[in-house]
């Protein structure tokens, strides 16, 4: 059975998010800052109506903050709520077969949140477990 996956950049190295979690993609909007909450929350945003919390996912990773004015937002669900995500861009989206994945063992990527890497032509891009990677405290928190 094959699966569907964004493809986005985040400090210049690849990664992936099932297609199934990503609400939509859209470019940079402004941020509506709160105070008190955890340094990678940027703020809140209007979409159609609809407040949604915007991470700085590369200072989520641990990456460095990002600060291209060209980013874009991927808006995914997760606990059953939607957040915005900030990546460098989103590059594409690949279908492809579970058994062009290789599983990588927490132990060996020192990281929970990188589960699988895809070996795409001379390529390697990470597919995050989404879920895993915005568990923890409540972005207000």
């Amino acid at each position: 059975m094959s699966m569907q996956m964004v493809v986005f950049r985040l400090c210049r190295e690849e990664y992936a998010i099932l297609v199934d979690k990503v609400r939509e993609i859209i470019n940079y909007l402004p941020v509506s800052k709160l105070p008190g909450t955890p340094a990678y929350f940027e703020g809140v945003i209007n979409v159609r109506g609809k407040v949604v919390p915007v991470v700085d996912f590369a200072a989520k990773m641990g990456l460095p903050a990002i600060t291209d004015v060209n980013r874009q937002i991927v808006i995914v669900e997760t606990r059953n709520t939607e957040v915005g995500l900030t990546v460098d861009t989103v590059t594409e989206v690949v279908q492809t077969m579970p058994e062009n994945f290789v599983s990588m063992e927490p132990a060996e990527t020192g990281s929970q949140n990188l589960r699988k890497a895809y070996k795409f032509h001379d390529r390697v891009i990470i597919l995050l477990d989404i879920g895993q990677v915005m568990s923890g405290p409540a972005l207000a928190g």
